[in-house]
């Protein structure tokens, strides 16, 4: 069966962090300005959980406008060498493409519903 943490990594602000086992879902998040707690953060849920999949969310750093990227740099760089059988990584253009083909309702997954909420959605 398989066990995945999914995480939208920061480095520096909050982390966003999904876990599935089965039918038992969670979601969690972390908020600090040390990419180092933030690592330490995950690191227990990987030894809590232990997640035979860990994917996260990356970035091509190409358009970042001035922003220091170089916390998220070494959180990234940690989480791929954690002790998990498979680490995967889906660039950010892919999820926020997909995020708006569900919210336009061109694409669905089952199970899945979009509702109103703060921001855009």
């Amino acid at each position: 069966m398989a066990r995945i943490l999914s995480i939208d990594p920061s480095g520096t602000g909050t982390t966003g962090i999904y876990f599935k086992h089965g039918q038992q879902e969670q979601f969690k998040s972390y908020k600090d300005k040390d990419w180092q707690k933030h690592y330490s953060f995950i690191v227990s849920l990987v030894k809590a959980y232990q997640p035979n999949i860990l994917l996260y969310e990356s970035t091509n750093y190409v358009s970042l406008r001035g922003k220091d990227m170089t916390s998220l740099f070494k959180l990234l760089g940690a989480v791929e060498v954690l002790p998990v059988e498979r680490v995967k990584s889906v660039p950010v253009n892919q999820v926020k493409a997909l995020k708006d083909k569900l919210f336009k309702g061109t694409k669905q997954i089952p199970n899945l519903t979009y509702q109103k909420g703060r921001g855009k959605g």
